[in-house]
């Protein structure tokens, strides 16, 4: 379960429909909803105000780490699909088929979007699973975009920004890669799993079971 907690009114509730370990949950105040990644090889998006899954996304064969919502500066700008086999469920009803350049629309998140004046969740959002894969997806389609290959474990750690996807992994290397273009460069040095990672405008910041903190320079 995933379980909210407001501040304002000491209130909290739950999150009810994954099936197993909950590993990573990210919030967007603006449009009220929440993303969570799980074991259960799923991530789901949910509306705080309904307390309803939005969408079920589907597509990773292994435990799924880490979620993370894209920036609203950040546009993949194409509409081919990676050609993998994803699939997205929508709980109330089907959701209408897309291309990457049409504008998401209020239909396409359910009834808790009907108003035209409540903002839209972020379009495009990150996971990394332990099937040592990254995908992109579209959160108004389902889609999965694009699907980032390298890694040779588990991807346990995830960063981004509107320029480029930084992972890291179990088998202790860190990744660059080009949203659109895919793998840039590897880099090494740690003796254990790459946990977790910070990112700036020129550097990296990684850490491991290892002990070590390091920091890489672009």
């Amino acid at each position: 379960t995933v379980k909210i907690w407001n501040f304002e009114d000491k209130s909290t509730f739950l999150l009810r429909g994954h099936t197993d370990w909950v590993n990573a949950v990210r919030l967007d105040s603006a449009s009220r909803t929440v993303v969570s990644a799980s074991d259960d090889c799923t991530v789901k998006m949910w509306d705080l105000d309904t307390k309803q899954c939005i969408r079920t996304f589907e597509g990773h064969v292994g435990q799924v780490q880490q979620v993370l919502l894209m920036p609203a500066e950040f546009d993949f700008g194409t509409d081919e699909e990676d050609g993998s086999s994803s699939t997205a469920s929508f709980q109330s009803q089907p959701a209408p088929i897309l291309t990457v350049a049409d504008p998401p629309s209020h239909d396409s998140f359910g009834s808790g979007f009907a108003s035209n004046e409540r903002q839209l969740p972020p379009r495009y959002m990150l996971t990394s699973a332990l099937d040592s894969t990254i995908r992109l997806w579209e959160t108004a389609s389902g889609r999965c975009l694009h699907t980032y290959f390298g890694h040779l474990e588990g991807v346990w750690a995830l960063a981004a920004d509107t320029l480029r996807i930084v992972s890291g992994a179990e088998d202790r290397m860190v990744k660059v890669w080009d949203p659109k273009k895919g793998y840039e460069r590897t880099f090494t040095g740690h003796a254990g799993p790459v946990t977790c990672i910070g990112l700036s405008d020129n550097k990296i910041c990684t850490g491991s079971e290892d002990c070590e903190v390091r920091m890489y320079s672009f």
